[in-house]
């Protein structure tokens, strides 16, 4: 088919941060835009499109003359606001929470900057789109999308299509054709005219070609502009918007497409470790700071709303597609990414401590002799938790160490001490303090350090045993750059690392901690298998001293299901895969699934697994990479490589559990309750804080902040839903089949 038009597509793709440092990105915002105005004044005809809330608050900040200029050219139709997040996000292993705050954070402020609500999504240069994403930008506000990858030669399928959600919803979407951008080497007119003409050969009956200058901005040559114009005498070219495009576009029959759309660079589920585990953890801390803000504003409620507000919108820079996925120079991470995220997440933990010091104040502790700990729940439904902290065993030099945790009641839990960090304690006595403590729906419970006989059977070992029976350490000669470009999977086999050492660490009734040593070749690393009383699945914490470049190592699980499927987390989606050897991405969880339940892993910084068949399961533990090397330039190795030398990865092994429980078991087990050491102080009156719970438990609210909670219906069919404060309901519904809604009620 020959397209009747080619529609003309004005961009400069600009990477904030990819092979330099955020410094030279925010030059690039700045000087791109000043040129492509300049462009604009001379070619009225002109159209231009760009995305990107940070790079207007920077411009609007840095060159207030250059914002107004923008603004006129956007109210005369001509600059197209484009892509409403904060940033052109990665789209592949990036959590739905984060994706559906791009979209607030930054078509909240196109609308407030520009009065225009931005309907087309834009994320040209992210390496997959995630299952949940069509559900996301529907939720989010927008009905449209364009995006490049996979490409043609990656994924078959329509260019144009209507991309349907898990749950019904439908958006239009678009996949660029070759590239965002002019191609560098189009250095003569004759390359450009070749290309528009195989585009209106070859392409559909509405296509596009996308104009302008990337990767590192620049805006346009003003020659191509003129030859532009000469191809338009005599072939169908329009200078467009996107808005016009897709207008144009929505009047066709055009086919359904669904799922997930990959398979590009599975390399970045898992380059640079270390900036998924604390941007996940950042992430976190970022949500139960809303949730305690909700409970207990206090008198600096305000200020602290705002000061939270300011720490979303910078740290969600940090899901750009080249930061997250790990594709970014060394400096970037080291420099700019590490002050976003620990800006963020001080701004948060700040926040918390604060009202976790108040509860402290306020609860009831007058029953303390000793001392002890306050507990609190940021989960709207029943949790199991883990408690476990460094502390004093016998900080008044009694001569026993602490045993039970003990409340207001005298209900006594077990209490046990572990080795801590640190070898050294203050008055010679140190240890880790360890409990498993139930707490209700948004619970608040207080404990005195005691001693008691509530001492209960040693838990033993023979779980971590079993576990250690089904698990191996293969290591893959890794060949492929730091994407992974053109990688099925991150190599072949070529050994597996040597078990040489089991020790029983510490035995008793609230844990027990087993420790594996491994060697391969001149790498080294423990495992620790933690369990922990009354909790089905059993902690991981895996520590390497990783010496191998281009040598990938995966934990691989014996399944006991030899013929099921891999059922995982998406972004607030589960998506259910045949096992294919390739190297696949998830969010949270995944796991081999059959009628009879379930085995796999928790991971909520870990984001790749490969399958041979659903009787094994190997989740990529450490690829270590060099920094930014890009195919098929060899790596000079100035840089170095990431995520080689110490490693430290912390994971659950879940076995048993029907699939469906998992999205709550993984949000239970990755937000974990909150915990603030705390003196005798107050007797409980004047505590006041309201304790919000969803029925059923088993239905993630994956955010509450304000009077808003966003539910998520994991399930494919419709669940009933009820909402307490206090005991009293406030709300109810039904949520459909993998529907995510926001409820929102009247604040007090």
């Amino acid at each position: 088919m020959s397209a009747k038009k080619l529609y003309v597509i004005g961009n400069s793709h600009m990477d904030p941060i990819w092979l330099w440092r955020l410094r030279e990105g925010r030059s690039t915002w700045l000087n791109t835009c000043r040129s492509v105005v300049r462009m604009m004044r001379k070619y009225p005809f002109l159209k231009f499109c760009r995305s990107s809330s940070a790079c207007y608050e920077w411009i609007e900040s840095c060159d207030p003359a250059l914002f107004g200029e923008i603004r006129h050219l956007v109210e005369e139709g001509r600059w197209e606001l484009v892509g409403g997040w904060v940033e052109q996000s990665d789209t592949i292993i990036t959590s739905g929470e984060i994706l559906l705050r791009q979209a607030e954070y930054g078509k909240r402020y196109f609308r407030e900057k520009f009065g225009r609500d931005v309907r087309i999504g834009y994320s040209v240069d992210a390496f997959g789109q995630n299952a949940g994403l069509p559900k996301l930008l529907k939720t989010g506000g927008f009905d449209r999308y364009v995006f490049m990858r996979p490409m043609e030669h990656e994924k078959s399928m329509p260019d144009l299509f209507r991309w349907r959600g898990d749950d019904g919803s439908l958006v239009t979407a678009f996949r660029i054709k070759q590239a965002y951008c002019t191609m560098p080497d189009w250095t003569k007119k004759e390359q450009l005219f070749d290309w528009i003409d195989r585009l209106i050969e070859t392409g559909a009956e509405y296509q596009t070609f996308f104009f302008g200058i990337g990767d590192h901005g620049g805006g346009f040559f003003e020659r191509q502009i003129e030859w532009l114009l000469e191809a338009a005498r005599t072939r169908p070219l329009e200078f467009s918007t996107l808005s016009h495009y897709f207008d144009v576009i929505e009047k066709t029959e055009l086919p359904v497409v669904e799922g997930e759309l990959t398979h590009h660079s599975p390399g970045c589920y898992s380059a640079v470790g270390s900036i998924k585990r604390d941007l996940a953890a950042t992430e976190r801390n970022l949500l139960k700071a809303e949730k305690i803000l909700q409970e207990a504003p206090g008198p600096d409620g305000d200020a602290d709303r705002a000061r939270l507000d300011a720490a979303w919108n910078r740290y969600l820079f940090n899901y750009f597609h080249d930061i997250y996925p790990g594709t970014s120079i060394r400096a970037a991470y080291e420099q700019e990414v590490r002050d976003l995220t620990g800006a963020a997440n001080l701004a948060a933990t700040d926040i918390l401590e604060k009202r976790l010091a108040r509860y402290g104040a306020t609860a009831k502790s007058d029953f303390l002799t000793e001392g002890g700990v306050l507990l609190w729940n940021p989960l709207p439904r029943p949790v199991r938790a883990v408690m476990s902290f460094d502390t004093w065993p016998d900080p008044n030099k009694n001569g026993r160490d602490f045993n039970v945790l003990r409340d207001a009641a005298g209900n006594m839990v077990p209490l046990e001490w572990l080795r801590a960090a640190s070898s050294f304690g203050p008055f010679g006595t140190w240890g880790r303090a360890t409990a498993v403590v139930d707490l209700p729906a948004s619970g608040l419970r207080v404990f005195a350090w005691s001693y008691g006989d509530a001492a209960g059977k040693k838990l033993g070992f023979d779980r971590q045993r079993a576990a250690l029976e089904r698990f191996t350490f293969p290591v893959l000669a890794d060949p492929y750059d730091t994407w992974g470009h053109g990688a099925p999977r991150l190599g072949d086999t070529v050994g597996s690392a040597e078990l040489t050492a089991c020790d029983e660490m510490a035995d008793g009734a609230v844990a027990s901690w087993l420790r594996a040593a491994y060697r391969w070749k001149n790498s080294t690393f423990k495992l620790d298998l933690i369990a922990y009383a009354g909790i089905p699945e059993l902690f991981i914490r895996w520590s390497a001293d990783w010496r191998e470049p281009d040598e990938t190592v995966k934990i691989s699980l014996r399944t006991g299901i030899p013929s099921g499927t891999i059922v995982s987390g998406q972004a607030l989606a589960v998506l259910k895969r045949r096992p294919d050897e390739n190297e696949q991405p998830f969010i949270d969880w995944v796991v081999a699934a059959d009628k009879t339940g379930t085995a796999g892993f928790i991971a909520g910084s870990l984001h790749g697994y490969d399958s041979f068949g659903s009787g094994e399961l190997r989740l990529t533990l450490n690829r270590p990479v060099h920094y930014a090397e890009h195919a098929p330039n060899p790596p000079h190795g100035d840089e170095g490589y990431a995520d080689l030398g110490e490693v430290i990865r912390e994971f659950w092994f879940s076995a048993g559990r029907p699939a469906e429980e998992l999205p709550a078991i993984a949000q239970e087990r990755l937000m974990e309750a909150e915990r603030f050491e705390i003196t005798a102080a107050s007797d409980g009156n004047a505590l006041y804080r309201p304790e919000w719970k969803i029925e059923p438990p088993e239905l993630p609210v994956t955010a509450q902040r304000g009077g808003a909670f966003r539910l998520w219906n994991p399930a494919n069919r419709p669940r009933g839903f009820r909402l307490f404060r206090d005991g009293v309901e406030q709300a109810s519904g039904e949520l459909f089949p993998n529907e995510v809604r926001e409820v929102v009620l009247e604040q007090e």
